[in-house]
């Protein structure tokens, strides 16, 4: 079964030995682990469904999947006076804005 919970897959393995880990943020950031994709996303779907199974029976609420979740796309975010100069400086060096050229450091 395919659920809509979102998830972060990381590969961690080797060239010589693939392994994956996926961290699914809805269910307390629990980590994952499969030799394979395929693998993967069974041991996430099994998760899930056991997850939601034990939740259910507890009478305790189902987290809401992220992808039902509306962003704004708005980050109020407090950092020092100095680096928020800097960056200020950065961005008009680079001849943007300042949410542009943070936008641009995060997506690395």
């Amino acid at each position: 079964m395919t659920y809509k919970y979102q998830y972060l897959i990381t590969f961690i393995g080797t060239d010589d030995e693939p392994a994956y880990e996926a961290v699914i943020p809805a269910f307390g950031g629990a980590i994952i682990f499969g030799d394979s994709l395929e693998e993967l996303t069974d041991g996430i779907d099994g998760f899930i469904e056991g997850e939601i199974e034990v939740l259910k029976k507890a009478g305790k609420p189902i987290p809401v999947p992220e992808v039902d979740v509306k962003v704004s796309g708005k980050i109020a975010l407090r950092i020092q006076p100095i680096l928020h100069h800097q960056l200020i400086l950065e961005a008009k060096a680079n001849k943007t804005s300042l949410n542009k050229y943070i936008e641009s450091k995060l997506k690395g």
